[in-house]
């Protein structure tokens, strides 16, 4: 015969939704111009929300995912990659974190 033991073992369940969804970071609702800097052009956009580690723009020429960017807004320059692309956005994962100080200022 056979006894089965049963441990008792937390559950750990994760939210990935809310106020900040999978995010780590809270991200500022900007609307403001931008320029998205690829390597053989610049664009302007709109950048509709930034965090320290990415953001959000809104432009008609949308450049590729894996796309190496830079993102200047406000006297910020934000060296980045282009994550993901639906309709006429964009997602911007930067290299870098920015300080607080520049998403504060923007």
């Amino acid at each position: 015969m056979f006894t089965v033991h049963m441990l008792a073992l937390p559950m750990v369940i994760r939210k990935t939704f809310g106020k900040l969804g999978k995010r780590a970071l809270a991200r500022v609702v900007t609307g403001m111009n931008a320029t998205l800097v690829l390597p053989d052009r610049s664009v302007t956009c709109v950048l509709e929300n930034i965090s320290r580690k990415g953001c959000r723009l809104q432009l008609a020429e949308l450049p590729k995912v894996g796309a190496t960017v830079v993102v200047r807004v406000d006297r910020v320059d934000a060296l980045g990659s282009v994550t993901w692309v639906r309709g006429p956005r964009c997602g911007i994962s930067f290299a870098n974190q920015i300080p607080v100080e520049s998403v504060e200022r923007i």
